[in-house]
């Protein structure tokens, strides 16, 4: 009887050494999908072979140390149980583990070690598993183009046409353009990737078959601004994208600058975007980084909506210092939330910030201090006097403050424009204002409240 007891106690132990080398299994895990990433990567095998012979060397010491501690696990497994025989005078004898009582003993003391004693609280909103997850899929970009290009195939077999007639809402961020989208979305005119498409965002097809979210529970976004989402929730995820099919050359060490996009990067965008689509809807997309792109976007597109969102220059550049402060604050406590905000090339604000640079030259203001908000009157004057220079058809102005006002009518009027029907939620009016020090040059903001006139002039117009 005390050796099955001792079994079970064994089989306790070593579990639990095994979960608490889980990082062992993650990296072996890391390493192989990189080291398949690797031999996915066009390119001249010559050149590929050296970096290959390097990762296969990564894969091969991550799985001699995931062997070294399944044999540590084993010799602790049998230690207390052959002890005791020994102890005893009798010879060690193994036979006892496949007996039905000393299966049953490893399993359930095998199963105690996988949940006691408990690991350390969870740090951040994602698992180390969710964040293995997202490694795989967003860190290895040859493997998801290869997904993607298979769901592609698949599509088309299908009869999937592209459709140019999409919509995009873009803005600085803050401006409120999660809250149009998530507005729009509900009028089931749109389609629009969501949150449960990440981390295959760009196969989101092969994704849905072996993750089924719940739908319909909601809690308050990292950003603390009262906006609530959950799994069907449209989010801003075509970076993905566009980082693989440029190979980030909009991405510098400093700032984000514009792209060009040739016919195939177009035709390409618009194949992802059927991959979303569902059959009579349009699709949608919330995408802050949308000027970057414009300009080329449009030279080969002309039937595709901008809802370009602006807000009051002083409360925008408050409500981005407040933001940048609070993300910079919680990246330091967990840096995989920056992690995940590169892979989004959402470099708006915190540790990973990187400045829009439309006309291709530093400046004062891309040199200055991000805790000051002069810095961010800065950022939003380098945005919307891009804005107003970029081809203004079928770009339609819309004003933060007027959305919190009147949103139902700035909905209606902004279906009317593109020309879609659906179904308007129940809206009410959003005035909070943002308390705010006006401690900005007295030049600088002379210069944003003007700007802010010439938007305001073009911007929809309610009746």
């Amino acid at each position: 009887m005390m050796a099955f007891l001792l079994m079970g106690i064994s089989g306790h132990l070593a579990f639990w050494l095994l979960r608490s080398r889980a990082g062992v299994l993650m990296r072996l895990a890391n390493d192989s999908v990189r080291l398949v990433d690797g031999m996915l990567q066009p390119g001249d095998e010559d050149e590929k072979l050296e970096v290959l012979e390097a990762q296969t060397a990564r894969v091969l010491g991550a799985l001699l140390l995931f062997f070294f501690w399944i044999g540590v696990a084993l010799l602790v497994m049998a230690a207390l149980p052959c002890g005791w025989e020994w102890s005893q005078g009798r010879s060690l004898d193994l036979k006892g583990f496949l007996t039905w009582q000393g299966l049953v003993a490893l399993s359930l003391g095998g199963t105690m070690g996988l949940f006691y004693p408990k690991g350390r609280p969870q740090k951040g909103a994602y698992s180390p598993v969710n964040q293995l997850l997202h490694r795989l899929a967003l860190d290895n970009p040859n493997l998801h183009r290869k997904l993607h290009d298979r769901e592609v195939k698949k599509w088309r077999k299908r009869h999937g046409r592209p459709d140019p007639a999409f919509v995009l809402v873009t803005g600085l961020a803050r401006a409120g353009t999660t809250s149009l989208m998530q507005r729009l979305m509900e009028t089931g005119a749109f389609s629009s990737l969501n949150y449960a498409n990440m981390p295959f965002v760009m196969a989101p097809g092969t994704w849905r078959r072996f993750f089924k979210p719940k739908t319909g529970e909601l809690k308050e976004r990292s950003h603390g601004d009262g906006i609530l989402v959950g799994a069907d929730s449209a989010e801003a995820l075509e970076e993905p994208f566009f980082r693989l099919m440029t190979a980030d050359s909009y991405i510098t060490e400093t700032a984000l600058i514009p792209h060009d996009v040739t016919a195939e990067l177009h035709a390409a965008y618009l194949d992802q975007q059927g991959l979303v689509r569902e059959e009579g809807k349009t699709y949608l997309a919330k995408n802050n980084n949308a000027l970057l792109r414009y300009a080329g976007m449009r030279e080969h597109n002309r039937e595709f909506w901008v809802l370009l969102m602006f807000r009051e220059p002083l409360a925008h550049a408050s409500s981005l210092l407040a933001m940048h402060k609070r993300y910079t604050s919680m990246q330091a406590d967990d840096p995989f939330v920056k992690t995940y905000m590169d892979w989004l090339a959402h470099h708006e604000f915190g540790l990973g910030h990187k400045p829009f640079r439309f006309g291709g030259q530093l400046t004062s203001g891309d040199q200055g201090d991000p805790d000051a908000l002069d810095y961010w009157l800065d950022r939003w004057l380098d945005y919307y006097h891009h804005a107003l220079t970029v081809e203004s058809h079928r770009v339609v102005l819309v004003s933060h403050d007027t959305w919190s006002g009147r949103p139902g009518a700035v909905l209606q009027a902004v279906m009317d424009v593109v020309g879609l029907k659906g179904t308007l939620p129940e809206m009410s009016p959003h005035n909070r204002k943002r308390e705010m020090a006006a401690n900005v040059e007295e030049n600088k903001l002379a210069a944003a409240t003007a700007l802010y006139g010439r938007l305001m002039e073009r911007a929809l117009h309610l009746d």
